[in-house]
């Protein structure tokens, strides 16, 4: 494959299809876009496709049309967390584990914002749906306080908490974490403006390791996500794991992984205009975000 001005112009780069690390994760809500010719065009930066509870109200010929899609492009797939806990709630994780599997789905996520699992049932699963052959992701943290133990209050963790919770769901055998998309928003800030939150995110990363987080974002509203997944790169280097990106927003998000985007200021541009003055492109500083956002 020729990518575009690729034979001229000097690049930058990052990992390749299978990645271990810089995973991308895009969130299709009721898996309808696998046929578009976005994700046709991307699907080298796509490793992992969610769906929301939006897919239980789709044909499931349509469902399984575009899951073997998604796996024919080399994507994997993963039912959201939502129907996993109806399931759970239901008792029937046996027969919708084997519906999933049948459907094409080798993804699954055991998170527990309303079922009321606790970290011992979470591990239990993480190690039975290894067994079944399944990739899983484990999730800690809740999009609300009042259901999240890792957090005294919306904008700071419990860092011994998470990061507990983090490193045993991992042992059990969980290939990655999902660090709840609202937490992560909450410690940055809508307009990065919490920076206690921002240390205390970088503790937990620090502890737990980069590679073995995949950090989710949610919207916020009309707060876009592009400055937050700017600062993400900027410290965690553009191998960061990144989930629930809109399928709409790929391209975008690859741009700002390679330097080349508004979001932070164009610092691949702007590295090479001062002759490399830091080690990596993604360290140089970052403009001053509280212009051009919301609020």
């Amino acid at each position: 494959m020729k990518r575009l001005m690729h034979d001229i112009l000097e690049l930058p780069q990052r990992s390749e299809k299978p990645r271990k690390k810089g995973l991308t994760m895009v969130l299709d809500r009721a898996w309808i876009a696998a046929g578009s010719e976005l994700v046709a065009a991307y699907k080298d930066y796509i490793d992992l496709a969610k769906s929301t509870a939006q897919c239980l109200w789709v044909d499931e010929a349509i469902i399984r049309r575009n899951i073997k899609t998604y796996r024919d492009l080399g994507v994997d797939v993963q039912i959201g967390g939502i129907p996993y806990e109806i399931a759970v709630l239901q008792g029937k994780q046996k027969q919708y584990m084997e519906r999933a599997k049948e459907l094409g789905t080798n993804v699954v996520e055991v998170e527990s914002h309303a079922a009321g699992l606790s970290l011992e049932q979470m591990k239990a699963e993480v190690r039975r749906l290894k067994e079944e052959g399944f990739g899983v992701v484990g999730e800690v943290g809740a999009k609300w306080v009042d259901y999240d133990e890792t957090r005294p209050d919306r904008n700071s963790v419990y860092i011994d908490k998470v990061v507990n919770q983090m490193k045993e769901l991992l042992e059990a055998g969980a290939d990655h974490v999902y660090w709840e998309g609202m937490v992560v928003r909450a410690l940055l800030g809508n307009r990065l403006e919490n920076k206690p939150g921002q240390e205390q995110f970088l503790k937990v990363v620090d502890s737990v390791g980069a590679d073995r987080i995949i950090f989710e974002m949610w919207s916020a509203r009309g707060n876009p996500n592009s400055p937050l997944w700017a600062w993400l790169v900027t410290h965690l280097g553009p191998d960061v794991n990144l989930a629930n990106i809109p399928v709409q927003d790929i391209a975008q998000l690859e741009s700002i992984r390679r330097g080349c985007s508004f979001d932070p200021g164009h610092p691949f541009l702007r590295w090479l205009k001062h002759e490399k003055p830091t080690r990596n492109w993604w360290e140089v500083p970052s403009p001053d975000y509280t212009v051009d956002l919301p609020g």
